[in-house]
């Protein structure tokens, strides 16, 4: 079962949000209060949603990654602010390798574009993913989501470069 990671294209969007809410409500729920589960991962998936993501506001570089040509993974990261913004995996594909292999994709694409160190706000869940992945503890804190909930996170860094792969 080997995992494939491919840049994401537009059409991609419903299926990024997909996995987004299935990592959020399936894997980080036992972590985190419903009110926090209910802004980070709302539902339905609307359609203003999916055009969000299509937009990329924030110019994203956006990977999903596949299992027999089913998204069960994405990443992305935002160069200017040399920032991790997402690496999910669904619940159905956890611990097969899919979100290191996005995190090596991000690492790489950071390293190209001459980023030496990168940044993230990593949730309490995934906090041991990272660390597996050389990523260091900067300060425990809180991140703002859109509606102005506040939900717990892990900032983090790692110096990248000639050292990773």
């Amino acid at each position: 079962m080997a995992v494939s990671v491919r840049e994401m294209c537009p059409e991609d969007a419903r299926a990024f949000l997909e996995v987004h809410r299935a990592a959020v409500r399936g894997t980080a729920a036992r972590d985190y209060p419903s009110e926090v589960i209910d802004t980070w991962a709302p539902l339905p998936l609307s359609d203003e949603l999916i055009q969000k993501v299509r937009a990329n506001p924030d110019e994203e570089l956006r990977w999903v990654a596949e299992i027999d040509g089913k998204i069960v993974g994405i990443g992305a990261l935002v160069t200017k602010n040399a920032e991790v913004r997402a690496c999910y995996v669904s619940p159905a594909a956890a611990r097969k390798g899919v979100g290191s292999a996005l995190l090596r994709k991000i690492e790489r694409v950071a390293n190209e574009k001459g980023l030496s160190l990168l940044q993230l706000d990593s949730s309490i869940t995934a906090e041991p993913f990272y660390k597996a992945h050389g990523y260091e503890v900067r300060e425990r804190s809180h991140h703002v989501l859109g509606s102005g909930v506040r939900m717990a996170c892990v900032k983090m860094y790692k110096a990248i470069g000639s050292q990773s792969s």
